[in-house]
C-alpha cells in the first residue's frame, strides 16, 4: 500500500521536544575540560622547563584538543564538516606557535584564526555556497535520504534566503568572538588565555547555533515536500 504521509520538516517547538539539557551540559563540559583545563594544566607542568617565552609548551598543549577530534573521527566513523574545521583549527594553531618569535606572539597569532574563518564563510556565501547550509544538512538529515529530501526541498522552495543571512550573521559573530580572544591574547599569560578563550568560544557559538535553529527552523517550516508515492 502506498504511504500518502507527507514529511514535514521540524519546528522549534519538536526540535525543542528532543533536546536533553544533561547530554547539552556534558558535552560542553567535556569540550571545557579537553579544550580548556587539559592544555591550561600542561601549559603550566611544561612553563617551568623551558626559557622564558618558549613557545614550545603552547605547542604541547595542543595535544588534547587534536585527540578529542581524532577520539570523536573513531566513534562516529566518519570525518563531517565540524571535524573539518575543528582539524583546521588545530593545524592553524600548532603552524602559528611553531612560526612565532616568542610564546606571546604565539597567542596573538593563534587568537586570530577567526579572522579566516570570517572570510573563508563571506567568500563561500557571496559566491552562493553559505556554509550554515551544509553544517544544517549534516545535522538535521545525516545520510537519511527522507530527511535529505525534505531539507533540499525546503532551501530550493526558499530559494536559498535563510541559510544565506545566517552565514552573514556567522560572519559577524565570529568576527566579535575573534575580537574578544584578540583582546584576551593581548591582556591575559598565555595559560590563562588558554583557559578563557574556551569560555568565549563556548559562549557564542552557543548563542549563534540557538539562534540558527530558531531562525531556520521558523522560517523553513512552512515548505514541505509533496507526499512520497
Amino acid at each position: 500500500m502506498a504511504d500518502t504521509q507527507e514529511h514535514e520538516l521540524p519546528t522549534v517547538g519538536e526540535a525543542g521536544a528532543s533536546f536533553n539539557p544533561l547530554h547539552a551540559i556534558r558535552s560542553v563540559g567535556q569540550s571545557l575540560l579537553v579544550n580548556g583545563v587539559c592544555p591550561y594544566v600542561l601549559y603550566r607542568v611544561l612553563q617551568p622547563h623551558y626559557p622564558d617565552g618558549s613557545v614550545m609548551p603552547l605547542v604541547y598543549a595542543s595535544i588534547f584538543p587534536l585527540l578529542g577530534l581524532v577520539l570523536g573521527l573513531i566513534r562516529t566513523r566518519m570525518v563531517d564538516f565540524i571535524a573539518v574545521l575543528a582539524l583546521f583549527e588545530i593545524s592553524y594553531n600548532v603552524v602559528t606557535a611553531l612560526l612565532a618569535s616568542n610564546v606571546h606572539w604565539a597567542v596573538m597569532l593563534r587568537s586570530s584564526e577567526g579572522f579566516l574563518v570570517s572570510a573563508a564563510f563571506l567568500i563561500f556565501t557571496l559566491i552562493g555556497h553559505p556554509p550554515i547550509r551544509y553544517i544544517a544538512r549534516q545535522f538535521a538529515a545525516g545520510n537519511d535520504p527522507v530527511k535529505l529530501r525534505e531539507f533540499t526541498f525546503a532551501d530550493a522552495a526558499d530559494k536559498g534566503r535563510t541559510f544565506t543571512i545566517a552565514s552573514m550573521v556567522w560572519v559577524v559573530g565570529i568576527l566579535f568572538q575573534t575580537s574578544l580572544n584578540l583582546t584576551l591574547a593581548m591582556t591575559l599569560t598565555p595559560a590563562n588565555y588558554l583557559l578563557s578563550t574556551q569560555f568565549v568560544n563556548i559562549t557564542v557559538n552557543v548563542l549563534l547555533v540557538i539562534w540558527t535553529v530558531r531562525f531556520s527552523s521558523r522560517r523553513l517550516e512552512k515548505y514541505q515536500p509533496p507526499a512520497a508515492s
